[in-house]
């Protein structure tokens, strides 16, 4: 029997979306593959996605802790180092300054399109992800053991070390 009820609705951030251009705050953020694939399996998509992140968090100066790209989602953790002033037009969320969810954004466009030279057809990632601000430092431990242990957890490797799309960038 068809489904008639209303479409779902995207998901809202639980944050005011000041909060994502400010500095101060660490931020965890899991990004998913579009309709639950495993395009990161592609060992070249996997080291570009990587590549892309790490370039993003340089380009507008995140302190990236860290990261694991598994084959169906994307794990990191960041902060900004530098409050930017530059306002930008949001679409519905209006012109706001820009932000860790402007530069999201466009990380995901860019690998998305790196993702079709791959075989990908359409969208690499799902529209909305999940984030939330750490603002205790246990908890932003534990985040950083969970983004890490993650290919321990799946049974890919034994030591979070030997995945090669895990990795500590900066140091907190």
């Amino acid at each position: 029997m068809p489904f008639h009820g209303p479409s779902p609705q995207r998901r809202n951030h639980r944050l005011p979306t000041e909060i994502y251009a400010c500095t101060g705050y660490e931020f965890f953020f899991t990004i998913c593959a579009r309709e639950r694939g495993e395009p990161f399996r592609d060992e070249k998509l996997a080291q570009e996605v990587c590549d892309s992140l790490i370039w993003t968090a340089r380009k507008y100066a995140w302190q990236l802790f860290g990261f694991c790209l598994m084959p169906d989602h994307f794990h990191f953790a960041c902060s900004l180092t530098q409050a930017n002033t530059k306002q930008v037009n949001a679409g519905g969320r209006g012109t706001v300054t820009e932000g860790l969810l402007d530069h999201v954004a466009r990380f995901k466009s860019f690998t998305t399109s790196k993702a079709w030279a791959h075989g990908i057809k359409g969208q690499l990632w799902q529209k909305s992800s999940y984030d939330r601000v750490l603002d205790m430092p246990w908890a932003f431990e534990d985040i950083l053991r969970y983004v890490l242990e993650n290919p321990v957890r799946r049974g890919l490797v034994e030591r979070w070390e030997d995945w090669p799309y895990s990795r500590i960038v900066d140091p907190w």
